[in-house]
């Protein structure tokens, strides 16, 4: 009876952790974890249309690099001057499919290094069908140090994958 038992329970065990296994590829091909990893990323600096959407005119480039780490942390940094902002920290989530999104702050100095407020960046990004590259677009709202929105800006980025 016990060793009936045991193989009926070793039996379920392994057919449950086959079944596991064989799920995880799917999962991440459905896109949750596609994203993760490090990229090359080019930053454009466009106007901005109505409702944030950015426009069709190129005011400023820029390389950078983006970390989308498994934990829905972001970091960014990029040929910007170190002395003039602090470190890129933000988030990411996936939204479906193919699609994401992310949000990222950091602290601006002038060239004194006094603190003179801070960014937020939110992009939404859409990721190519082989995951080796993405495309995004979104917004940049500046504030002074006391919270009071100072500017809004729009971007776009493209980026392929850091090997």
């Amino acid at each position: 009876m016990k060793t009936t038992l045991f193989r009926s329970a070793s039996r379920c065990l392994a057919v449950s952790a086959l079944v596991l296994m064989m799920g995880q590829p799917a999962a991440w091909a459905g896109g949750f974890k596609r994203i993760t990893g490090v990229w090359n990323a080019h930053v454009n600096i466009t106007n901005c249309l109505p409702g944030n959407v950015p426009g069709p005119v190129v005011f400023a480039s820029f390389d950078a690099m983006n970390v989308f780490a498994a934990d829905g942390t972001f970091l960014d940094t990029n040929t910007s001057n170190p002395a003039t902002q602090s470190a890129h920290f933000g988030y990411w989530r996936h939204i479906r499919g193919s699609k994401y999104e992310f949000a990222q702050r950091f602290f601006l100095f002038d060239a004194a290094g006094a603190n003179t407020g801070y960014r937020i960046v939110r992009h939404q990004i859409e990721l190519d069908r082989t995951g080796q590259s993405f495309t995004s677009g979104g917004y940049a709202e500046t504030f002074n140090p006391d919270g009071v929105l100072l500017a809004t800006g729009c971007s776009t980025s493209s980026a392929v994958r850091f090997d």
